[in-house]
C-alpha cells in the first residue's frame, strides 16, 4: 500500500472536517468521564463516534474504489496490486 493517491483541496477538507469532529467526541468522552456524567449518555457518544468512523471509513473506501482502482484498470499489473489492497481491507473489516 505504498502509492499514494493525490487528493485536492475540495477532497481533503471534507475529511479532515469529519476527522476533526471525531477528535472532538472523542475529547469529549474524556470530559464526561471527569464530569461524573451519566454512563448512557458517554455511552451514547461512543455510539455516535463509531457511527462518524464508519462513515468516514465507507467515504475513504469509495474514494479509494473511484479513483485509486478505476485508474489501475488501464494496468494489469496495477489493477492486481489495487484488487489485492481491497481484498486485504475487507478481511481487515470483517476480522
Amino acid at each position: 500500500m505504498g502509492i499514494y493517491m493525490q487528493r485536492g483541496c475540495h477532497e481533503t477538507k471534507p475529511l479532515l472536517g469529519r476527522v476533526n469532529r471525531i477528535a472532538g467526541q472523542v475529547q469529549g468522552i474524556g470530559r464526561m468521564i471527569e464530569e461524573n456524567r451519566d454512563c448512557p449518555e458517554i455511552l451514547n457518544t461512543i455510539s455516535a463516534i463509531h457511527s462518524a468512523l464508519r462513515g468516514l471509513e465507507a467515504k475513504l473506501l469509495e474514494d479509494h474504489v473511484r479513483h485509486c482502482v478505476t485508474e489501475a484498470a488501464s494496468d494489469a499489473k496495477q489493477l492486481d496490486r489495487r484488487m489485492g489492497e481491497l481484498i486485504e481491507l475487507y478481511k481487515r473489516r470483517l476480522a
